[in-house]
């Protein structure tokens, strides 16, 4: 399986619960969570990107995250690498967000010390109006 940028993820026929994560042109680790799992984590990740009505900011202040997240229940997952480790999620019953280090704007591309992003997802305009209240966050 990959995505539109150069993540990888592939399963073992041996052991069918087993995932590996990789980059194109790069080596494979494998994931915490078996496949199950990272099928339902890739399904409610998807949901935050996809939703009828999505806000998106690449550089909210970590400060912020508390208030964004604050309605919302973290969902535990195992964990994979993809777009960079630490990213979580968190959901109610109708808005999803992907939360994670901000990526810097010029290579190598780390993280962006003191800033998130955030992608959130809903099934109505109005889940999302909470987030107009976060104070420095310009949302797209």
């Amino acid at each position: 399986m990959d995505d539109p940028g150069d993540a990888l993820w592939g399963f073992d026929p041996d052991n069918p619960a087993t995932v590996y994560e990789g980059r194109l042109y790069g080596g494979w680790k494998q994931l915490a969570e078996n496949l199950a799992e990272f099928l339902v984590h890739n399904a409610v990740n998807e949901a935050a990107y996809n939703a009828p009505y999505t806000k998106s900011c690449e550089s909210v202040k970590n400060e912020n995250i508390a208030q964004i997240a604050e309605p919302l229940t973290e969902v535990a997952f195992g964990g994979w690498y993809w777009p960079r480790p630490g990213h979580r999620i968190f959901m109610s019953e109708t808005v999803i967000a992907d939360i994670g280090p901000a990526m810097e704007d010029q290579e190598p591309w780390g993280d962006k010390p003191g800033y998130s992003e955030v992608q959130v997802g809903a099934t109505s305009a109005s889940a999302l109006t909470y987030l107009e209240n976060i104070s420095d966050t310009e949302w797209y």
